[in-house]
């Protein structure tokens, strides 16, 4: 057994972003006024920013959107924490791991406690695992639970929950044994998917459970005390944690506003403490804010196994990616894009440096190319029958919001004037939108992907056959066996090598036309909010160890 301490150790396979502040928000300069000292009278420490929606849920079994994400990272305490790509110790105090990387044994630290004063249990954290992955949770994450022996099976009701390859030996350790080698195992702990949930709590709340504050516990540095829909959150540093002591905060005010532009007039007047810059006034604010990756790609997706058969056509899809400019689409982006036409964040960590520098890649010009568009095109509409482009059309669905409609109408427009294509461009409500792509109620759609572990295989995993987020139903046997191999490898470069190689042939194939990888701008007057981190795979935000200073 190799035993290990996860006091701060530094993941091996981490996120390289540093001065690139993480995944998923912003920093920067002040406002006017500081909130943070009118948030400081009376002797309270007290945060404030916004959200532009409402957590759906709080429920951290069932986290499909960066708010409850963001919410759970912060009122719950997973086996291991992720902060800012280092692990660092959670529940898990320390852990042994055999030989073969197959099994881990975590060991329980003994003040790990639940907002209401009992202790966290190994049980505790087996049933999370165990309603992770049980098909009558239907969590949205389940399929991260396939990483654990006979994860995938439990997730489609084949074998018992009780079947799952993770155990409680005493309350105070919890094996997990792997379906296959995993070295970014550690940081996928510290997502919300894989928390503890008390048993007790979701039983006498069925359906109801975690709908209000007072309908679950925490374990983590903030509870829940306030949560009024469409309106504000109030998160309360928890006393019960085990780490309590470094926690600053005593309080964190999130509100919920809508309009992007009343959160920059609220930290202008003192209102709130940290804020995301409109893309309408990025140039304003560019010598204060401060731009990152939020680990998030953008992307259009196609419906193999829809009827266009246009877009099942690989020449076409070809002619679609030569035939756009991602450079003048960047401009339509209402963040700080960077434009790419590969699937894996380059931030991510490679063998040697950066998986962008130890695997350089672009598989499209960004400027386009539309003299190979127009060979692709022709070769598509010969296997088409088709001999006028302008016979050649489909819908181009978005979820409907103005910057979403200018980012499509901008596509319409580029293939028409390049290609002489038609596009009709469908605006379908948010609430729907996502319920249509799982249905495959679409043709081709704009949308994107924030990753759940800062791995390349947490871009790469949508697209294996059969895979439960595929929505594309894109089936290649030679992805598929890179992917495979990747997971058996014996070596960090090994591994990698299989990764960048299943992306080569992701990107020529095209189930999805990736457009950017997302940069944001934020403000903050940094020399009053400390330790504030935007971003961050998993979660938005990291405040867990910010300080008010005066």
């Amino acid at each position: 057994m190799k035993r290990r301490k996860i006091l701060c150790m530094a993941l091996a396979l981490t996120m390289v972003f540093g001065s690139l502040a993480g995944c998923s928000t912003p920093g920067g300069g002040g406002g006017t006024q500081s909130s943070a000292q009118s948030g400081a009278a009376g002797g309270e420490k007290v945060l404030r920013f916004s959200l532009n929606g409402n957590p759906p849920t709080m429920d951290p079994k069932k986290a499909n959107s960066m708010y409850t994400a963001t919410m759970t990272y912060h009122l719950f305490d997973g086996l291991m924490r992720d902060n800012n790509g280092k692990v660092e110790p959670g529940v898990a105090e320390s852990y042994d791991v055999s030989d073969d990387g197959l099994t881990y044994t975590f060991h329980l630290r003994s003040d790990a406690k639940w907002s209401d004063g009992k202790s966290v249990t190994a049980e505790d954290c087996v049933y999370g695992l165990q309603r992770m992955v049980d098909p009558a949770t239907a969590d949205p994450m389940a399929y991260l639970g396939e990483i654990l022996k006979n994860g995938k099976e439990v997730a489609a009701g084949k074998v018992p929950v009780k079947d799952l390859g993770v155990t409680a030996p005493d309350d105070k350790t919890v094996v997990c044994v792997l379906s296959t080698p995993a070295p970014y195992f550690l940081t996928m702990l510290s997502g919300p998917a894989f928390v503890p949930c008390r048993k007790d709590l979701v039983e006498k709340y069925g359906k109801d459970f975690a709908a209000t504050p007072d309908k679950n516990v925490y374990n983590g540095p903030f509870k829940l005390t306030e949560w009024e829909q469409d309106n504000k959150l109030v998160l309360t540093k928890n006393e019960n944690f085990w780490n309590k002591d470094k926690v600053k905060l005593d309080k964190v005010e999130i509100s919920v506003l809508t309009d992007p532009n009343t959160p920059l007039g609220m930290y202008e007047t003192g209102k709130l403490d940290y804020v995301d810059v409109p893309t309408t006034a990025i140039s304003q604010y560019k010598d204060q804010g401060k731009p990152y990756y939020d680990g998030g790609v953008s992307y259009l997706q196609i419906n193999l196994n829809g009827e266009n058969a246009a877009l099942k056509n690989k020449d076409f899809r070809k002619a679609l990616s030569y035939g756009l400019s991602r450079k003048d689409y960047g401009a339509t982006r209402e963040n700080l894009p960077q434009t790419t036409g590969r699937l894996v964040l380059p931030a991510l960590p490679g063998p040697t440096s950066t998986f962008g520098k130890d695997y350089p890649y672009e598989p499209y010009p960004l400027e386009g190319d539309n003299a190979k568009a127009k060979e692709y095109l022709k070769k598509a509409m010969s296997a088409l029958g088709v001999s006028d482009p302008s016979k050649i059309s489909f819908k181009l669905s978005y979820a409907e919001a103005e910057s979403n409609r200018k980012i499509v109408e901008f596509l319409q427009a580029q293939w028409k004037k390049n290609l002489g294509i038609n596009i009709t461009v469908d605006p379908v409500p948010y609430a729907v939108f996502y319920d249509n792509q799982a249905a495959g109620k679409y043709e081709m759609m704009h949308t994107g992907w924030v990753p759940d572990y800062d791995d390349p295989l947490a871009y790469l995993e949508l697209f294996p056959t059969g895979a439960g987020y595929n929505y594309s139903h894109y089936s290649n046997a030679g992805y598929d066996k890179e992917i495979e191999a990747s997971k058996v490898s014996k070596s960090v470069k090994e591994r990698m090598d299989h990764l960048f190689a299943a992306e080569k042939i992701m990107c020529d194939d095209l189930p999805v036309i990736v457009l950017d990888a997302s940069r944001r701008m934020a403000l903050y007057d940094d020399k009053k909010i400390k330790n504030f981190i935007p971003g961050g795979i998993n979660c938005s935000y990291n405040f867990i160890y910010t300080d008010i200073v005066s």
